[in-house]
């Protein structure tokens, strides 16, 4: 028995290896292992809600688009025209979705995805505000294309707005939808999961509803930040690498998302260089004041300052960047407060999907020398290392490259502070070697995907 068991892990290999001479194909045959649930009449709609950068950004007057423009913007562009202007907006001009950005060049985002549901799932494209005609035209899918520049309350309100129509095009008021949320998409779902419409960041007291089983049956959360992102610090810092160019911070300040995509408070991520936790309120506006970073820094000052036209109305657009800044700090930490308090999903299932399989920036170090205070989180870019300390291991986490899988999962929060640890009951969780921008492209996912949805 012994020498069997110390021979098992080499049959097991040689098991692998001769089925892998077989020929057998590398990918499922989606459309055959779901053809006979694709005739289900009862199947309900299915609305995507994209995730941050992903839908197209156009003009509201002329239908320009500015984002993402093709691959010379994508290759020159530093997307200066993408920053949010009060003035502009409130006089009915701007930038609105347009549709889904489904890819660029030869790369991927959304096309396989919405091509899966179409053809394997025999589900169609559809707008809020057509009847459905019959039986036939039941098994429909949606886009949720919301302005990801902007606090996700006006998104989750998009959604509410959208279901209640969808009931109305199917004659059904008690119908419930699937939701299939991308990253940031998912915190929109999870919003709307726990309160509805409502804004509880104005009220501040986080009263959930009870309405969201009624009209989410199932919902996926794919690469969604639950408990945030730590490369959103460094975005704040530092802008969005783009291709060839960057997103600036001045850009990225008047934008909400990249705020509400923070580390959760109630995380512990940053560390000194001699890998001890260290206290910082990433929230609090002095903490980014004070040190310089974001915003407040020479650099971001010196750019607004040399395009402005004067110096008075530089000093006007800085002041106005700052006020930004400083109001979506507040409100990403009340937006990560709410969706941190415990839930019942109230008989909703809940899959997790992900990846894991890529070392991902999970916590930062600050540093500290001559020239003051900065937070990294490669291990790379730690300038003063401390002889011992293994930065790889303290910053890097598993996750899709942007995203960690405790983040995912929304674990990993300090006990005994605010919500705890697992504050979201899912019914299932997939995890799979693929990047963030690549997850809703994988075959292996796909047939996840479909099987959660179309599994009676």
């Amino acid at each position: 028995m012994k020498t069997f068991l110390r021979r098992l892990p080499w049959l097991l290999l040689a098991s692998l290896v001769l089925a892998g001479c077989t020929g057998a194909p590398t990918r499922p045959d989606l459309a055959r292992l779901y053809e006979a649930e694709t005739h289900d009449p009862a199947q309900p709609p299915v609305i995507i809600i994209h995730g941050l950068m992903g839908s197209t950004l156009v003009d509201a007057k002329t239908g320009k688009e500015y984002w993402p423009g093709g691959v010379g913007a994508l290759a020159f562009s530093d997307y200066r025209e993408l920053a949010r202007v009060r003035a502009v907006e409130e006089s009915g001009g701007g930038l609105v979705p347009g549709d889904l950005f489904y890819g660029v060049a030869r790369v991927d985002y959304y096309g396989a995805l919405v091509e899966a549901l179409e053809r394997v799932g025999r589900f169609r494209r559809a707008e809020p505000g057509q009847p459905v005609k019959d039986a036939d035209d039941r098994r429909r899918y949606y886009l949720l294309l919301y302005d990801w520049r902007r606090e996700n309350i006006h998104a989750v309100r998009q959604l509410h707005a959208m279901i209640e129509q969808i009931r109305r095009d199917y004659d059904d008021p008690d119908l419930a939808v699937d939701l299939l949320a991308h990253s940031n998409g998912g915190l929109i779902a999870n919003y709307y999961l726990r309160y509805g419409p409502a804004n509880v960041l104005d009220e501040r007291e986080f009263v959930s509803w009870d309405e969201g089983p009624h009209r989410i049956r199932r919902m996926v959360l794919l690469g969604t930040p639950n408990l945030g992102s730590v490369i959103s610090l460094e975005r704040l810092q530092k802008g969005v690498k783009m291709a060839f160019r960057t997103v600036p911070v001045e850009v990225l300040a008047t934008m909400a998302t990249p705020f509400e995509t923070l580390p959760h408070p109630d995380q512990q991520v940053i560390f000194g260089a001699d890998g001890k936790p260290v206290v910082l309120d990433i929230y609090q506006p002095d903490t980014w004041r004070l040190r310089r970073w974001g915003v407040f820094s020479p650099e971001v000052e010196q750019r607004v300052m040399a395009a402005a036209p004067d110096r008075e109305t530089g000093a006007l657009q800085m002041a106005e960047l700052q006020s930004f800044f400083i109001r979506h700090l507040d409100r990403a930490r009340l937006l990560h407060r709410a969706l941190g308090q415990p839930i019942q999903s109230g008989g909703v299932e809940v899959a997790v999907f992900g990846g894991d399989c890529t070392l991902t920036p999970g916590r930062a170090v600050l540093e500290r020398d001559e020239r003051g205070e900065r937070l990294v989180v490669r291990p790379g870019d730690v300038r003063n290392r401390v002889p011992g300390v293994d930065y790889e291991r303290l910053l890097m986490l598993p996750g899709d490259g942007l995203v960690t899988r405790e983040s995912q999962l929304g674990r990993g929060l300090v006990e005994g502070v605010g919500a705890g640890n697992d504050t979201f009951p899912f019914a299932q969780s997939f995890f799979l070697c693929e990047r963030h921008d690549q997850l809703s492209v994988n075959p292996y996912f796909q047939n996840n995907l479909l099987h959660f949805l179309l599994a009676r």
